[in-house]
C-alpha cells in the first residue's frame, strides 16, 4: 500500500475538520428548534412567540427589583397545576382580554395557542416559562379554591339568606393617629376632622351586625383604628432607597415618602391580605371606603359640587402591571378560579343598590382611561387592578360612594351616626352610615336569595 504524501495527508486534514464544524452547526440548530418547539407547541398562537431578548429584565441584585410589585415576592408557578386542564380556551381569552388586561401587552408576556398557553415567570430569564393546558370541554364542576359561590353553598332561607356565607369587611385605610400620615385626614375651618378610616370602620361594624342577622358569619379586617400591619415605617428604610435609587431620587424627602407609603398602604394591605388568606378564607371580602375629590392646595382643603359612587372589581392591569411577574401570577389565579363569575354579579348587586340607597349617579372614568374597564350595561361598576382587589383570594367588591369634600356629604359626617333620620337640606335622611351599611346588606340579601337555592318548608 502506497504512503501517503504530504499533499494527501492536508487535504484529508481540512475535510475532517469541515465534516466537524458542519455536524456541530447541524446538531445546535436542531437543538435549538428542538426546545423552541418543546416550549411554544406547534399551534398557531394568539400571541407573538417567545418575547425577544430585548424584554428580559436584568436583575438587580440587593437593588429594587423592576420585575415584581412593590414589596412583591417570587410566585410559585407550580402551584397552577391545581388548574391544569380546567378551563377552555375560548375562556381564557375572554377573561384575560375582555376584564383582565387594558390594551394587548399581555402578548408579551403570555402565548396562547390551541391547547395550551406558555406564560412567562420571571421577566430576568429568557427561557423561564410555565405551560398551562387548557380543557376541550365546559365544566359545570366548580374549580380547585377555598371560596364557595352562591350556587356551590347548602341551601339557605328566606329569613336567613346568607347563611353559611363567610365575609370578611375590610374598612378602608387605618384613621386615628395615623390618618394624616396615611393621607385620610382634612379640616374644614374650626369643624370636626374627616377620617376616611374611623368613618369606614364605623360602616363596617354597621354591616356586620345587618349581615349576622341574615345568618352570615362576618369578620372584620380591622377592628380598631390601630394598624394590622406591625412594622412601622422605619422597618422600610432598605425597600425605599432601592426604590427611590431605580428612579434615580436619593433625596431624604424621596425615601421618607417611600417608606411611610409602604406602611401605611403596600406593608399594610398585604398584611391584611394574610389574615384573609389565612385566617378567614372567606366567600367575599367587601372593602369599605368614601370618595373624595382633589383640591389646588394640600393645606387648604375646598368643597366640590360632584358626588357619585362607584364599585371596583379586579382586573385592567396595565402594560406596566402585567409585567410584574407576581402580578401576572395573581391575575392568573383569578382567571383559573373563576374568581370574576362571581364578582360580577354581587358587584351587580352592590352598585345597583347603592345607587338607588343613596341617590347618587354613577361615577365615570375618563373615556379611554388605561387605568379601569367598564363592566358591560351595569351603571357604577368598573375592573381595575387594586392591590386588595388582587391580592385577597376570593371575590372582592370594592366600594367607593360619596365624595366626602361634597358640602352636604361633610355635614352628614359632622352629625355623626345616629338612628332614624334628620333633615338634610329639606330632607329627611339616615346617617350616611346607616344609609350606606342598609344598601350593602339590601344588595346582598338579594343575591342571595336570588343565586342560592332556598329552602320551602311544605304548608301543612
Amino acid at each position: 500500500m502506497p504512503v501517503p504524501s504530504n499533499h494527501n495527508r492536508r487535504l484529508r486534514s481540512i475535510i475532517l475538520v469541515l465534516l466537524m464544524l458542519l455536524l456541530a452547526a447541524g446538531s445546535y440548530i436542531f437543538i435549538q428548534h428542538r426546545q423552541a418547539r418543546l416550549a411554544d407547541g406547534d399551534s398557531t398562537a394568539a400571541g407573538p412567540a417567545q418575547a425577544d431578548d430585548t424584554s428580559v429584565v436584568p436583575a438587580t441584585p440587593g437593588g429594587h427589583d423592576t420585575t415584581l410589585a412593590d414589596l412583591g415576592t417570587r410566585p410559585d408557578w407550580s402551584t397552577l397545576d391545581l388548574w391544569q386542564e380546567t378551563i377552555t380556551r375560548d375562556d381564557f381569552l375572554r377573561l384575560l382580554t375582555e376584564v383582565y388586561t387594558v390594551g394587548d401587552a399581555w402578548k408579551r408576556y403570555i402565548q396562547v395557542n390551541a391547547d395550551h398557553a406558555i406564560i412567562r415567570t420571571d421577566t430576568r430569564k429568557q427561557d423561564a416559562t410555565y405551560r398551562l393546558k387548557f380543557s376541550h370541554i365546559i365544566s359545570e364542576a366548580s374549580p380547585n379554591r377555598n371560596w364557595s359561590s352562591a350556587g356551590d353553598l347548602a341551601p339557605g332561607t328566606k329569613e336567613k339568606p346568607l347563611a353559611g356565607v363567610h365575609i370578611a369587611i375590610d374598612p378602608g385605610h387605618i384613621g386615628g393617629e395615623f390618618a394624616k400620615i396615611e393621607g385620610r385626614w382634612f379640616q374644614m375651618g374650626d369643624h370636626q376632622p374627616v377620617m376616611e378610616g374611623e368613618m369606614t370602620l364605623t360602616t363596617g361594624k354597621l354591616i356586620k351586625n345587618k349581615l349576622i342577622a341574615l345568618g352570615a358569619k362576618v369578620y372584620l379586617v380591622r377592628g380598631a383604628n390601630q394598624p394590622v400591619n406591625p412594622q412601622r415605617p422605619d422597618f422600610y428604610r432598605a425597600a425605599a432607597v432601592a426604590k427611590a435609587r431605580s428612579l434615580g431620587k436619593l433625596d431624604e424627602e424621596t425615601i421618607g415618602n417611600f417608606q411611610k407609603k409602604f406602611f401605611y398602604r403596600t406593608g399594610e394591605i398585604r398584611e391584611r391580605a394574610r389574615r384573609v388568606n389565612l385566617a378567614f378564607s372567606p366567600d367575599l371580602v367587601l372593602c369599605l371606603h368614601y370618595n373624595a375629590e382633589g383640591w389646588a392646595d394640600p393645606e387648604n382643603p375646598s368643597f366640590t359640587t360632584n358626588n357619585h359612587y362607584h364599585v371596583l372589581l379586579h382586573g385592567a392591569l396595565t402594560s406596566e402591571e402585567i409585567a410584574h411577574d407576581d402580578e401576572r401570577f395573581e391575575m392568573l389565579v383569578k382567571i383559573l378560579q373563576r374568581t370574576h363569575d362571581e364578582e360580577k354579579p354581587i358587584g351587580m348587586y352592590v352598585a345597583h343598590s347603592l345607587g338607588l340607597g343613596t341617590g347618587l349617579p354613577a361615577y365615570e372614568y375618563s373615556p379611554g382611561t388605561s387605568r379601569a374597564v367598564r363592566i358591560k350595561d351595569v351603571p357604577g361598576l368598573w375592573a381595575r387592578n387594586l392591590l386588595a382587589n388582587r391580592l385577597y383570594q376570593c371575590p372582592v367588591v370594592f366600594l367607593e360612594p360619596y365624595v366626602m369634600n361634597n358640602k352636604e356629604v361633610h355635614d352628614r359626617v359632622q352629625l355623626g351616626n345616629y338612628e332614624g333620620t334628620k333633615p338634610i337640606n329639606g330632607v329627611q335622611k339616615k346617617s350616611i352610615y346607616h344609609e350606606y351599611a342598609d344598601a350593602v346588606a339590601l344588595a346582598l340579601k338579594e343575591y342571595y336569595l336570588d343565586h342560592r337555592i332556598i329552602y320551602q318548608p311544605e304548608a301543612e
